[in-house]
């Protein structure tokens, strides 16, 4: 048990040296293990053994194959989202029915897929988790999520229609300014999204 602890610190030592501080480093710990790529133990270019290692001029560990050098960048996972806005002002949240955070409040959003757009994406998943279509897209702003690995693009948008709970989600609200559900919300990038969202119309004094 003591070797194995004295092993972890030597990690972390070692990475700690690498980022300058045990906070950084941390954070890279974490998703240098819950980053979907890192699951893989094998080189996808030659299929030999992956290990940590610290490229010649680099300052960051990465996953590097032993066998032909291929480097295995583990980078963030672009996640697309819109907020629906019918002509009265009022939003449109979707309350989750999955993990995590299952039953707070969400704009509609989730990763995109290979071949389509950060536009595309976001009216994908706002047609599966709220079934509404939107039109009239604005990007709103661009939020990154370090200890998650993910970078959420957010889009304004008229929503055509009302729109239904999807098979993410157990129910679709619609909001006014003034009646947002702050502590209902589910992650730092929906406050974040909808601050900006009441920023832009000047009315960011509605926060409560």
């Amino acid at each position: 048990m003591e070797e194995r602890s004295v092993g972890r610190r030597r990690r972390m030592d070692r990475r700690t040296r690498i980022f300058g501080n045990r906070a950084r480093a941390s954070i890279h710990t974490r998703l240098m293990t819950s980053h979907p790529h890192s699951s893989s133990r094998y080189c996808m270019q030659c299929g030999g053994d992956l290990a940590e290692r610290l490229p010649q001029g680099d300052s960051m560990a990465r996953l590097v194959c032993e066998a032909c050098g291929f480097i295995h960048y583990l980078n963030p996972r672009p996640v697309a989202g819109i907020i629906p806005v019918r002509e009265d002002g009022n939003l449109l949240l979707v309350r989750r029915a999955i993990e995590p955070r299952r039953s707070f409040w969400v704009f509609p959003g989730g990763f995109m897929d290979v071949g389509e757009t950060a536009e595309e994406a976001a009216a994908r998943e706002t047609q599966e988790e709220a079934n509404l279509e939107v039109t009239a897209l604005s990007l709103l702003g661009v939020y990154t999520r370090i200890h998650a690995g993910v970078v959420v693009i957010v889009y304004e948008a008229l929503a055509l229609g009302e729109g239904s709970a999807g098979s993410e989600t157990s129910e679709v609200g619609w909001f006014a300014p003034a009646a947002i559900p702050w502590s209902e919300l589910a992650f730092d990038t929906t406050h974040w999204a909808l601050e900006a969202w009441l920023k832009k119309r000047g009315l960011e004094d509605l926060k409560n």
